[in-house]
């Protein structure tokens, strides 16, 4: 991830991110690959915790994250989560962050870190997932 100004004036800019399983990797039909599920009992719970919500402002629930393209807002609406799914596999977030503050940003990523040491994924640049 790139690294931003640490004046709190300035929005946090960050490229494509993507939340996935440490061994996941984007486009598994080119790889053959399965890929690996995440908890989305536990994905839920943090960003539950985290202040996400779904466009209608219900917190975020284990089914939602059920279906592909489920999009979530963090509490200052700056940052974006949409689901990735195949079939009824669960397997990551796709993480678009719209100018939020740097503390904002800090939340989001220390949940993202904590509930990565819990289900074993990471949050990094889209393009360190593909094959």
């Amino acid at each position: 991830m790139t690294n931003s100004p640490t004046n709190a004036s300035h929005p946090v800019h960050e490229q494509e991110l993507v939340f996935a399983h440490v061994r996941a990797v984007l486009d598994p039909g080119k790889t053959g690959r399965v890929l690996p599920r995440l908890s989305r009992r536990k994905t839920a719970r943090a960003l539950a915790s985290a202040g996400f919500c779904n466009l209608t402002g219900e917190p975020v629930r284990a089914a939602a994250l059920k279906h592909d393209g489920t999009q979530f807002f963090d509490r200052s609406e700056t940052v974006l989560v949409e689901t990735l799914n195949t079939g009824r596999r669960f397997y990551g977030l796709f993480v678009e962050p719209t100018s939020p503050s740097h503390e904002d940003w800090a939340t989001v990523t220390d949940m993202f870190a904590e509930l990565g040491r819990r289900v074993h994924g990471r949050l990094a640049p889209a393009d360190q997932f593909r094959g």
